[in-house]
């Protein structure tokens, strides 16, 4: 009666965890299987505790050798305000030396993927033979998960450009990319840093110190201080290419997400755009002493770079007050608000 649907039985016990009353009601619901829970019961027992337990091979690690890349995902820290800060870290790992490189991002996206890299081939001031992923979206084509050859074309000529060979990990193989995992668990000691930061520049440079901090340790793994073991590995990592292959992929596009009060921060400072992107994150670029806001390709606002600590576009200041202050006013009372504070405003106003 079961002889039909081994192979079937067989299949599903490749899936890790898998029990014979899932096998069963899958058998059920899909097939014209009609014999009790106990025969599949009894042949996934014994075919079960046949089946050779799965191990790995530990592979020797190699100066120069490799690389491990992963995310810290949506980490959440209050900052002085009281306001939840959600950003992401990019993780690398050099397993030999256990060197690490972590980069505060708001996004994922494939071009900040690219950027941390290159920000971390200028840190070590080299790169590794291969890099591993985790089966980011970013790295792999979800059309080609069950291929060999799973890396997307725009990552694929990032490295070869810069002379690294990318490689995607196995999925469910934590094994493959355990240094960048425990480095991901090493980033929970940023939590003590919650309510003691206000701006996202301030979270930068407290993963910046982080980096600093962590490469001056003692690691578990070889017992020795990780920046001498880095001494010696960084002679064998590949050279970094000339800046102008660099600057082609580098972007000098950054996210910022809007605050409660409608404005974002930038190198300390504030700058205001529309209340309807409150918790938005937008794009922002630097350029001729202007600071351009992006939604997506859309330019929503520019603003002169100032050392004012708040810079308030007209329009924008007359939508705050609107939301808030002076709720429920028409805009003849917001402007004639804005007119008798006008000394008060005067040098916020871009």
């Amino acid at each position: 009666m079961l002889d039909p649907y081994t192979h079937i039985i067989d299949s599903k016990l490749e899936i890790a965890g898998i029990t014979a009353s899932a096998i069963y009601h899958f058998l059920i619901k899909t097939t014209d299987y009609a014999g009790k829970y106990g025969l599949v019961k009894n042949y996934v027992k014994k075919h079960k505790n046949s089946k050779p337990k799965k191990a790995y091979v530990h592979v020797p690690k190699e100066p120069g050798k490799s690389g491990q890349v992963d995310w810290k995902e949506d980490f959440v820290l209050i900052n002085k305000a009281g306001e939840p800060i959600n950003f992401n870290i990019f993780l690398f790992t050099l397993p030999f030396s256990e060197k690490k490189f972590g980069k505060l991002t708001l996004d994922k996206k494939q071009d900040t993927v690219i950027n941390c890299l290159i920000y971390t081939f200028m840190y070590l001031d080299g790169i590794p033979k291969d890099i591993w992923f985790d089966n980011m979206l970013t790295i792999v084509d979800a059309s080609k998960m069950n291929k060999h050859d799973r890396i997307n074309d725009k990552i694929k000529q990032f490295a070869k450009d810069t002379g690294f060979n990318p490689i995607p990990c196995r999925p469910r193989r934590p094994m493959s990319k355990g240094s960048v995992e425990a480095f991901a668990k090493l980033c929970d000691r940023l939590l003590a840093y919650n309510n003691e930061f206000e701006t996202v520049e301030d979270l930068e440079e407290i993963v910046n110190e982080f980096n600093k901090d962590i490469n001056n340790e003692t690691s578990q793994t070889h017992n020795r201080v990780v920046n001498e073991v880095f001494k010696y590995e960084k002679e064998y990592l590949l050279p970094i290419p000339n800046n102008k292959i660099f600057n082609s992929y580098l972007s000098n596009r950054q996210t910022r997400k809007v605050a409660k009060d409608s404005m974002i921060s930038y190198k300390n400072n504030k700058y205001s755009v529309p209340v309807k992107y409150i918790d938005f994150n937008l794009n922002i670029i630097e350029k001729d002493n202007c600071l351009q806001i992006y939604d997506n390709t859309n330019l929503i606002r520019c603003h002169d770079i100032s050392n004012n600590p708040f810079n308030y576009n007209r329009d924008d200041l007359k939508d705050i007050l609107a939301s808030d202050l002076l709720k429920n006013s028409d805009e003849e009372k917001i402007e004639q608000f804005i007119a008798d504070n006008l000394s008060q405003y005067d040098n916020l106003l871009n």
